[in-house]
């Protein structure tokens, strides 16, 4: 009987190694593939820098990046370097107030009367406009700040606090757009709102309300704000890219390239910070989406399932909270949740794909036209064998456990 037990108990370690070497080569597989597409695609298109990663049933694939930190440097980039990611900072965000909801300090239904009501003058059309609202697109913000107000540069902390709360007051003196909760319309202002709605309730600036909430308990030590810190100028971080041919980006030219790709450090106003400051390594976004991927399956770690089931639930337009949901986006992957990010100077994509427990981040240090269609390019590369390899990690695993 002992010599049985013993057999069965071999057997079963020798089935656990096939997996696991079967598992280590689809990884293999998968990391050279990720290299070849991105190197591909950054030479084709003649991009300054590409990165991307995966992160598949917690196994993080990659990173992979290609090219250099700043236009004819020569210096290149490193798999640990810092992306701006643009609007990606959404679902940021709005997992941030997620947190203040699970802790009492707000409500998906805290309204702006509410939050404001020590302000007087205050457009009445904005009284009913909650959370909800502003995190779905839903509220009837305007699209951007006023103009001039992106050229204003305050400091972190209480200074920014201040700025933040002048310009919204700003904007809440006049009447919404369209009327609250009629249709969607995609709104920086709005996620700014919301971030004032935290800073209101908590005292603290949204940059420390990031760190706090999100940050730290993810362990996202590359995570900041702004342009990623270039030390001296000695180029210890990617620049971000713009093309200084005017005249080929007021006719609508990027696609074709034209111009001179200008190495800059320049970032949208901090003031927009909850609408799309955050920065950080390819390898901490991956992290990150898969705390979104393992909370929409009911194993996060931040925030309760049904959280994490509200910021994923769309609302109109197919949009939740930070996240577009289009089971049509990337044909055989199943529901998609995904957003892009871009502050004209850097572009990023973040897709999250449940039912292959899969998530993919692609960044570039420039935006173009062409730039976009290189990340998606690369997306639509990898899923197939992304679900290939997804389908026989559970057949193996299927194959171990009957026994």
């Amino acid at each position: 009987m002992n010599l049985f037990y013993s057999l069965i108990a071999f057997l079963v370690l020798v089935l656990v190694l096939v997996l696991v070497l079967a598992i280590n080569n689809d990884i293999q597989d998968l990391e050279q593939l990720l290299k070849q597409l991105v190197n591909e695609q950054r030479e084709s298109n003649d991009l300054v820098g590409l990165g991307a990663v995966v992160i598949q049933n917690g196994t993080v694939i990659g990173p992979s990046v290609s090219g250099e930190r700043k236009k004819g440097s020569q210096v290149l980039l490193t798999d640990n370097d810092k992306w701006h990611i643009g609007s990606i900072t959404k679902s940021f965000t709005a997992t941030m107030i997620a947190r203040l909801v699970e802790k009492g300090e707000l409500s998906w239904d805290t309204t702006i009367k509410e939050a404001f009501s020590e302000v007087d003058g205050l457009n009445p059309g904005w009284n009913s406009v909650t959370l909800d609202h502003l995190l779905t697109h839903t509220s009837g913000a305007r699209r951007d700040i006023p103009f001039f107000d992106n050229f204003k540069k305050p400091a972190d902390g209480l200074e920014r606090m201040m700025a933040r709360e002048k310009l919204v007051i700003k904007i809440l003196k006049k009447k919404p757009k369209i009327t609250p909760g009629d249709a969607f319309k995609y709104s920086n202002a709005g996620y700014i709102i919301a971030g004032v709605m935290a800073e209101k309730k908590t005292g603290m600036p949204w940059e420390e309300l990031m760190r706090q909430e999100v940050f730290a308990p993810l362990q996202l030590h590359s995570a900041g704000f702004g342009i990623p810190q270039d030390g001296e100028d000695k180029l210890s971080q990617p620049w971000g890219h713009w093309n200084k041919n005017w005249l080929s980006t007021m006719l609508a030219m990027k696609a074709s390239n034209i111009g001179v790709k200008a190495g800059t450090q320049s970032d949208i106003t901090p003031i927009a910070g909850p609408a799309g400051t955050i920065h950080l390594s390819l390898k901490d976004l991956a992290l990150y989406a898969n705390e979104h991927l393992q909370g929409e399956q009911g194993r996060g770690s931040l925030l309760k399932t049904e959280t994490f089931h509200r910021l994923h639930h769309p609302s109109k337009n197919n949009y939740a909270y930070g996240w577009f949901k289009d089971s049509q986006k990337i044909a055989g992957a199943g529901t998609v949740y995904w957003h892009t990010g871009s502050n004209d100077r850097w572009e990023a994509s973040l897709v999250i794909l449940p039912d292959i427990n899969t998530a993919i981040a692609v960044t570039s240090n420039e935006s173009y036209d062409i730039t976009i269609q290189s990340v998606q390019e690369i997306i639509n590369q990898l899923v197939q064998p992304l679900i290939e390899s997804y389908n026989q990690s559970i057949q193996l695993t299927a194959k171990v456990l009957s026994h």
